[in-house]
């Protein structure tokens, strides 16, 4: 629904808090007694169009329910609202998708118009009349979302998590989010109408401006970016050291401590976390990792592949591993001693740097050698456009000299060079004393000799990209046809020759000073791809980049390429004269933003470290009440402040004249077995109903409740009374057994009552002093509650209860 449909009226508000006055019991109700006498039901299954989702919520089927889904469910209900001036609709707010911004990026974020037939005396359905997506096509929001590249923006479950909802007197919406918390300001239409709004002092670990937290979200939206593009899903492959792995000998050296004078901040290196990537639907391949023990570690953190200078200890670790936990290793083996490519990505970085001069054919044989089912290397672009094997734009003195023998007189760039001038006036066998098992002595590589002679070059001559798909192919037959067929092993180095695949990096820097010694980004990817689709290497081949830009050229022109995201910290000091600056990583802002990523957004260097969560992970705004008037918003955490030994939540006041918070603040009481406080509203001053509720599910034994509240003028502790039980709500009628939504074994209650013993009742709406409506939040779908006989998942249940007692005033 576009909003503009939407017929404004006073059903809420000042003339509700009048009509209730005239009409409640002066006296407070003292039993939490009512009665059902109206429930409808929306089948768990339910859709409503829009683009395919579940992709990232594990394999189905999951509470019966086959994932993927083919379009958008209408999900569980955060909020409900009244339509104003359309008696019976409402607007349904639906969760952030699936219980996680990692597994939610492609839920969209939508407000339901419903129409549910709560008149008794049986259960009856729901009509969902339409919807409103919530979007920020005006750049609102000042952080990455998943539709970062898009137009529309439409707003998903990984960008917020919806929880409460309420309309302002102009009609627009106002929105609490878990996620900063934040609140949201939307049009009727559901475009955001300024920036989300924080609350001064408070944060979650899950806000978008911790590093912690952006991780995922970026990658969402370059992964966003590829399937619109028709490209496979992005592969995360970070410098080690930024793995949450809980070691803290494994960090950026300069992010943990930055040179004195560097104008850089220190903060956390464990900013990356594994399983939330997993979960998200990325797999993870650090790099470059050279310490067998962290190996290890790496494997046991289920990583899907390393990258390695050392290809021969590689393959020794994990051909040690035991992933499944039998006490048999090899599990990431093939019959015949190959690394499993389905299973795990060994690969040789710059072809085995740790065992010959790097980017060399003797290189690429030693990863070969060493059964290594990826070559990792780097490319630069020729003054005659051809890709060449080299990990730095120019010709590096410590590793390349002139063929006849003298050294280099200093750096030359590639750019500048023909193909044919690097690689017959150059020859780069030079060992670095930081690899020492490093050797360039020809008899080691006699393969590469054979193809090099074959090609009238130096073994140690720089390859061009072309000689690297040609060199592998002859590796193969020289194995399986050639002088090598007799030697041991070589059917198994032939195999896995013929199936090698290769990890091909740009190397680009985008940062001003930098930007001349390379080609364009359009050029590299132009380049690159085009030699990888000619060779008909599409299905082989990655193209990684630091450089964010390559990387959506190639999924945008080359769709077949997959792309893989390489992320590094090693910032360029403000001062030239500290050492180590480089050539920079790819997070560090220029000029206001990094220039790395391709314009997404990063909250550089910005940690739990140096800005710690006050309020816990999913503990953000879950209710929000509107005062009567419509000028004051009330948002309520759900759960108590991070480390707080108070078992409170704390709600606050919002001004949405002035757009700020005041200083007046209540603390919520939770009951002993209390975990969350799910709705709060307000329907005269200083008076309201909230729900409480504990984790059970499946069960008439929990704690869901509904209390009359009073919040003291001027802040301070709330006193509440219970008003109703949602798991013995009485049902003379026996409208819950009049259920054409029934399943078999399905918990309904106690004889002569109605139980909601769902894990998640979040809606509350006060329609008079005496009667409410009540809504759960199916947690589409994974819940099961009510369905426990047929073990499926929750339908959303709303249902009008009448309590014993008018609310007090």
């Amino acid at each position: 629904m576009t909003g503009k449909r939407a017929r404004l009226g006073a059903l809420t508000g000042a003339a509700l808090a009048a009509a209730m006055l005239a009409t409640a019991s002066p006296a407070a109700a003292e039993s939490g007694s009512a009665t059902l006498i109206g429930r409808a039901v929306l089948p768990a299954a339910t859709f409503a169009g829009g683009p395919a989702s579940g992709r990232y919520i594990g394999a189905g089927p999951i509470g019966g329910q086959q994932v993927p889904f083919r379009h958008q469910p209408v999900q569980g209900f955060s909020a409900l609202l009244p339509v104003r001036g359309a008696a019976g609709d409402y607007w349904a707010l639906a969760d952030n998708g699936y219980g996680s911004e990692e597994n939610s990026a492609d839920f969209q974020l939508r407000i339901y118009r419903i129409r549910p037939d709560l008149t008794g005396p049986k259960t009856n359905g729901v009509t969902v009349v339409d919807h409103v997506d919530l979007s920020d096509p005006g750049h609102r929001v000042p952080w990455t979302i998943v539709n970062f590249f898009t137009r529309s923006r439409l707003l998903t479950g990984a960008d917020f998590d919806p929880e409460s909802l309420q309309q302002g007197p102009d009609g627009t919406f106002w929105v609490g989010d878990e996620f900063g918390p934040f609140i949201l300001h939307v049009s009727r239409s559901g475009r955001l109408l300024e920036a989300p709004i924080p609350q001064p002092g408070l944060r979650s670990p899950q806000s978008p401006d911790l590093e912690e937290a952006q991780g995922v979200r970026v990658m969402d939206a370059l992964r966003q970016h590829a399937q619109q593009s028709g490209s496979a899903t992005p592969v995360v492959s970070p410098d080690f050291n930024m793995l949450v792995d809980g070691d803290p000998a494994t960090s950026v050296a300069s992010r943990a401590n930055p040179p004195a004078g560097s104008g850089v901040p220190a903060a956390s290196s464990e900013i990356l976390n594994v399983a939330s990537l997993h979960t998200a639907g990325f797999k993870v391949v650090p790099y470059t990792v050279d310490d067998p023990a962290i190996m290890d570690r790496l494997l046991k953190l289920g990583v899907d592949g390393i990258i390695s200078d050392n290809s021969d200890l590689l393959h020794q670790r994990v051909a040690a591993f035991d992933a499944n936990g039998d006490g048999t290793p090899g599990d990431y083996l093939l019959p015949d001693g190959r690394i499993d490519p389905a299973r795990f990505d060994a690969q040789g970085h710059r072809g085995s740097r740790g065992l010959r001069p790097e980017n060399t054919l003797p290189a690429f044989e030693a990863g070969l050698d060493n059964l290594m089912n990826t070559m990792e290397t780097d490319t630069g672009i020729t003054r005659d456009g051809v890709p060449v094997i080299s990990h730095d734009p120019f010709l590096d003195p410590a590793k390349c000299r002139n063929a006849d023998g003298s050294a280099l007189g200093g750096d030359v760039l590639i750019r500048d060079l023909t193909a044919r001038q690097i690689q017959h006036d150059f020859v780069c066998d030079l060992t670095l004393p930081t690899f020492p098992r490093q050797t360039n002595d020809p008899a080691a590589s006699p393969v590469a000799v054979a193809y090099a002679r074959a090609h009238r070059l130096d073994p140690y001559a720089k390859p061009r990209l072309q000689d690297l798909f040609d060199f592998a192919d002859f590796y193969a037959r020289w194995f399986s046809t050639g002088p090598g067929r007799t030697e041991p092993g070589a059917a198994v180095k032939a195999r896995n020759a013929r199936t090698v695949r290769f990890n091909v990096e740009t190397k680009i820097n985008p940062v001003p000073q930098f930007v001349s010694r390379t080609v364009s980004a359009e050029a590299f990817e132009r380049i690159d791809d085009g030699l990888i689709a000619r060779n008909h290497l599409e299905s082989r081949v990655t193209l990684q980049s630091f450089d964010w830009r390559t990387l959506l050229l190639a999924q945008r022109n080359h769709p077949r390429i997959a792309t893989v995201a390489l992320w590094g910290d090693s910032p360029i000091f403000a001062d030239p004269a500290i050492p180590g600056s480089g050539d920079g990583g790819n997070l560090q802002p220029v000029g206001g933003n990094t220039p790395w990523l391709g314009g997404l957004v990063w909250p550089w260097r910005q940690t739990l470290q140096t800005l710690p969560a006050k309020v816990q992970a999913s503990g953000g705004y879950e209710g929000m009440a509107i005062s009567p008037e419509g000028r004051t918003l009330y948002p309520a955490l759900e759960k108590p402040l991070a480390g707080s030994t108070e078992n409170t939540a704390r709600i606050a006041e919002f001004d949405i004249r002035s757009r700020s918070f005041t200083a007046t603040t209540w603390a919520y009481p939770f009951d002993p077995t209390g975990i969350s406080l799910p709705d709060l509203q307000v329907y005269a001053p200083g008076r309201g109903v909230a729900i409480e509720r504990d984790n059970s599910t499946g069960t008439l034994d929990g704690l869901k409740a509904v209390y009359a509240v009073s919040l003291p003028a001027g802040g301070g502790t709330v006193t509440k009374t219970p008003v109703a039980d949602l798991l013995h709500l009485a049902d003379p009628a026996g409208i819950a057994r009049r259920d054409r939504f029934a399943q078999p074994g399905d918990l309904i209650g106690a004889p002569g009552e109605f139980a909601m013993p769902y894990v998640t009742i979040e809606s509350v709406v006060v329609t008079d002093p005496r009667t409410l409506v009540i809504a759960n939040d199916n947690n589409y779908p994974f819940s099961i509650g009510r369905h426990i006989g047929t073990q499926r998942t929750d339908d959303d249940d709303l249902v009008t209860i009448r309590l014993d007692q008018a609310l007090p005033q």
